[in-house]
C-alpha cells in the first residue's frame, strides 16, 4: 500500500477510535453526576478536545501513545467505587461497540476500494483500544476497574503502586509480553463479534 494512502487511512481511523473512547469516559461520568468533563469541554466527539499531539505521534512511531485523560472527580459519585468502575469500563466498551458497528459495515462495503480498507483498519484499532486499555496496569482503564473491585484494604495497597505503573507498562511493551497477552484476547473478541454479525448471513 502507498505510504501516503496508508496514513490517510490510519490517521482518521485512529482519531475516531480514540475520540470515541475518551468521549465515553466523560459521558458516563457526566451521567453519574460529575460535571468535571463537561466543564473541561470533553463531552464532544471533536477530536481536538481529546488528542494529545505528542501521544498521537508516538502511536505511529513506536505504536504506543496516549490521548488527553478525561478529568473526573469521583467524589461526585453516589458510590465512588461503582462510579469509577462504570466510567473506566465505558472507554473499552465503547470501542467494542464501535467495533460491532464497523464490522456490520464491513459486510456491505468490504469490497469497496478505500472504504473497505478504512473500515478494516478502524475495526482493528477498536479491538486494540478495547483490549489494551482493559489491561490492569496503571494508568490504563483496567487498573481502575481492578481498584474498584478490590476490597478497601487491598485497593489502598494497590493504589500505592500506581506510580510504578508506567514503568511496568513500558517493560511489557518493549519486551513484547504485552503482544503475547493481547493477541489471543483480540482474536477471541474478533471471533465473537464476527460470529454474531455473520450468523444471520449463514457465515461462520
Amino acid at each position: 500500500m502507498n505510504i501516503i494512502l496508508s496514513y490517510l487511512i490510519r490517521i482518521p481511523a485512529l482519531i475516531i477510535a480514540m475520540s470515541f473512547h475518551e468521549f465515553s469516559h466523560g459521558y458516563v461520568a457526566d451521567k453519574l453526576g460529575d460535571p468535571t468533563p463537561r466543564q473541561n469541554g470533553r463531552l464532544t466527539l471533536n477530536p481536538l478536545a481529546h488528542i494529545d499531539p505528542l501521544g498521537l505521534l508516538m502511536l505511529f512511531v513506536i505504536y504506543f501513545g496516549w490521548a488527553k485523560p478525561v478529568p473526573i472527580n469521583p467524589y461526585y459519585f453516589k458510590d465512588r467505587k461503582k462510579g469509577v468502575l462504570y466510567v473506566s469500563l465505558a472507554g473499552p466498551l465503547s470501542n467494542v461497540f464501535l467495533a460491532f458497528i464497523t464490522r456490520i459495515l464491513m459486510v456491505y462495503f468490504y469490497n469497496v476500494p478505500i472504504v473497505g480498507l478504512f473500515l478494516n483498519v478502524l475495526y482493528q484499532y477498536n479491538l486494540v483500544f478495547a483490549v489494551f486499555n482493559i489491561i490492569p496496569v496503571p494508568p490504563l482503564d483496567g487498573s481502575k476497574v481492578l481498584w474498584s473491585l478490590l476490597p478497601q484494604r487491598e485497593a489502598y495497597v494497590f493504589s500505592q503502586y500506581e506510580q510504578y505503573g508506567q514503568i511496568a507498562l513500558l517493560l511489557l511493551l518493549f519486551t513484547g509480553i504485552i503482544n503475547i497477552v493481547m493477541t489471543p484476547v483480540m482474536v477471541g473478541l474478533d471471533r465473537v463479534i464476527s460470529t454474531i454479525i455473520l450468523f444471520p448471513f449463514g457465515v461462520g
